[in-house]
Formats: C-alpha cells, structure tokens, sequence
C-alpha cells in the first residue's frame, strides 16, 4: 500500500508543472498523506509480535514391565503301595521303587541308595509280647550293626501299639541312623524299619516318620 500511495502523489505534481502556472495551489483537504507522513506513520507502528516457539513435546516414559512371579512347582502326589503277603498300605516318594517281600525277605523301599525302608509281619500262637520283641531287637542291632541305642519311646499307630527304637551304628562300614517301629495286636506284629545315612539323619529322620505315618494293616 505505501509504494501505491506515493506513486500517486508524484503524478499529480507532474500533471500542475505542464501547464506553466506560477501560482502556488492550495492545499486540497481531499489530497492524501504526503510521504513524509507515511514514513513516520510507518516508524511509529508498533513492531510486529515475534512468534512463540512451539514447546518440545514431553516424551512419555516408556511402562516398565512387570515380571509375572514364576509358580510354585505343584508338589507330586504319593504312591500307594499295597502289599498282599504282609496286608498292609503304604503311601511313599513318587521316584522311588518297592521291592516285594517273600517269606524270608522284607518288602524294600528306596530311591537306590540310602534311606532304605524295610517292612514286614510276624504272626504268633499266643499274643505278641511287645517288651520281649524290643529285647530281642535291640541284641539284634547290637551284634549285627554295631549299633547303639539312642531312644525307646511308646508309639501308637491306626490302632496299634508299641515302641519307637532309634540307634546309631555301621552299615557295611558306613555310619549309619537305624529307626524301628514295632507294633503289636494280638497276635499278629509289624516292624517298619530305615537305616539312613548318618550324614543326612534329620532329613532321613522326617522321610522316614512321614512315610510310616501313612501305615495302615489291611
């Protein structure tokens, strides 16, 4: 618009100067800024705003991930062994083997190598005599396993009663933990029996009672 309004203005003095007149016009109220007065209108406008700078946008943090908690491994079940010639059950270790007795041999339980757990019935004419058997163990263990009564306590078990034998001693030269219980009705006596390795005895010790605890005669 400024470059408009002063090409303007210099036509009109042009046009005046042609026609040879001395006489000096007046001013027209009609006439437009000079351009003087363009100049100083121009430097008295306010500066234009600078634009603002657009703000950085703000990264969203990235979720840190949350680890699922790995499960607890589900505990295998028991096997339950039944045993015909002796007429009992027997819950026991899942990898662990039974090998069935015969008239002169225990059933055996074991993971091949010690604890072994050996179980076995006696029948007799008259009534089991519980103090007599635990004598008669007790030599036993002595003579064959060089072995040495720790404990005798009383033991009850599914409606049997009778004793709870612990010895230290040798195991074809090893030291071993021997565990017996004994119990009587009647006339019929069972023997549950562990002999454990003397280095693992507390661990062989909570097998062993959790595994004669589930004992049952059939």
């Amino acid at each position: 618009m400024t470059r408009q309004r002063l090409i303007g203005t210099l036509l009109v003095t042009a046009m005046v100067a042609a026609c040879g007149s001395t006489a000096t016009p007046a001013p027209s109220s009609n006439a437009g800024p000079s351009a003087s007065d363009v100049v100083s209108a121009a430097a008295s406008l306010p500066p234009s705003p600078s634009p603002s700078p657009s703000p950085s946008p703000t990264p969203t943090p990235s979720p840190t991930p949350t680890l699922a908690p790995t499960p607890a491994p589900t505990p295998v079940p028991w096997k339950t062994y039944t045993s015909k010639r002796f007429h009992y059950t027997m819950k026991y270790p899942p990898d662990w083997v039974v090998t069935p007795g015969s008239a002169t041999l225990s059933d055996q339980y074991d993971n091949f190598g010690y604890p072994y757990i050996y179980v076995t019935r006696d029948l007799v004419s008259t009534s089991v005599s519980i103090s007599r058997t635990v004598t008669f163990e007790i030599s036993y263990f002595k003579s064959h396993y060089h072995a040495k009564l720790i404990s005798s306590q009383a033991i009850k078990l599914a409606g049997y009663s009778g004793r709870l034998l612990t010895f230290s001693g040798t195991d074809n030269g090893l030291k071993v933990i021997i565990k017996e219980v004994i119990v009587g009705k009647g006339k019929v006596g069972y023997f549950i029996t562990m002999f454990g390795n003397a280095t693992a005895a507390a661990a062989d010790r909570t097998l062993f009672r959790k595994m004669y605890l589930t004992w049952r005669p059939t």
